[in-house]
């Protein structure tokens, strides 16, 4: 018989698609061992109304969270698992037919400790959702999937002896939790592996405010990262390599030179050199993200690969407000929590 599986589902106001995740994670049932718990962290919509209904007719174990974030979230549930393999699913990934078989022959291999899938975007989903979704797509056919430094939980299966061993998830960052843990199991000697066939519907954050407050958590979660990791992640990993680490701290110094072309303006001095250099790293990230787009819209025949240059603007000012206010805050001695990066989706309001 083959390994059981615990499936690990932290959840904040998730209910939007709750049900759609549930029933798929419950369809990959094939006859293994199967367990399916949820982490139920402070939700005040219809989340945990949804999930008591699962645990009641047994087919979810329902836990109720301590409020402290996601990776906190999910290490309640790792702990609480009873498997050998642990499956991190986020509450707006929909596995695909197949997903787990795909993944849980990788961990067969003894030197693989945690495999990931393959995210796709709705196909009816908004243009921030799209480029986002196309831009992780061409990021990931660079990459070669047999051996990979980092693995994005919420569409993975792990080696719950491994996450043990590496001690868990650290709890005091918000975005970039998955790339920690997966540094720690590269430097504890595993591989990580992505599977271009196990799919998963990753329903994004589909208007412009819900995804400027996420690429603010996302920017902001990197700094953490790589202030935790700092001397050997400054370049990024496989999946954010260099060329996309500059983007926040360019646009960052573009804005503070337009602010200082702006002071000496009112001041009566020069002022073309601070806006040149401006105007310049601009051109230069648009430049950038133009045949990043073009090459996306020709290899994948997505044409929302034309819509890099303006919504990757929108992305890059995010992440260079995220750097301000990262360095406030360090400035004021304050450190970092985890819901200074993730702000969870709003509840619904009937």
């Amino acid at each position: 018989m083959s390994p059981g599986v615990s499936f690990v589902i932290p959840v904040h106001n998730g209910e939007t698609w709750l049900e759609t995740v549930v029933d798929a994670v419950l369809a990959m049932a094939d006859g293994r061992p199967m367990e399916v718990i949820a982490v139920d962290d402070g939700s005040r919509d219809r989340s945990r109304a949804i999930l008591q209904r699962y645990a009641a007719a047994g087919k979810v174990v329902l836990i109720e969270g301590e409020g402290r974030g996601a990776a906190a979230a999910i290490n309640i549930g790792v702990r609480r698992a009873s498997h050998p393999i642990i499956c991190q699913v986020d509450q707006d990934v929909i596995l695909h037919p197949g997903w787990l078989s795909k993944l849980t022959a990788e961990l067969e291999r003894p030197d693989v400790a945690a495999a990931q899938g393959y995210y796709l975007s709705p196909s009816n989903a908004s243009i921030w959702s799209r480029v986002m979704g196309l831009d992780l797509q061409q990021r990931y056919s660079q990459l070669d999937k047999r051996h990979v430094d980092h693995v994005c939980t919420g569409n993975t299966a792990y080696r719950a002896i491994a996450l043990t061993a590496a001690g868990l998830f650290d709890e005091d960052l918000g975005y970039g939790y998955d790339n920690d843990i997966s540094y720690r199991l590269v430097r504890a000697g595993h591989r990580l592996v992505i599977r271009e066939d196990a799919t998963a519907t990753h329903e994004w954050r589909d208007d412009i405010v819900g995804f400027v407050r996420q690429q603010y958590g996302f920017g902001y979660g990197r700094i953490d990262l790589v202030f935790k990791h700092r001397g050997r992640r400054m370049a990024g990993d496989d999946v954010s390599r260099l060329h996309m680490m500059l983007h926040a701290p360019l646009m960052a110094v573009a804005i503070a030179s337009l602010g200082v072309a702006a002071i000496l303006a009112l001041v009566g001095m020069p002022w073309i050199v601070p806006t040149s250099i401006a105007v310049a790293l601009i051109a230069l990230l648009a430049v950038e993200r133009f045949v990043a787009g073009v090459r996306a819209a020709a290899k994948f025949h997505d044409r929302s690969g034309l819509m890099f240059v303006p919504v990757h603007m929108v992305r890059d000012l995010a992440w260079a407000s995220a750097i301000a206010v990262w360095l406030v805050r360090r400035m004021r001695g304050r450190s970092s929590r985890p819901s200074h990066s993730m702000h969870p989706r709003e509840a619904k309001t009937s």
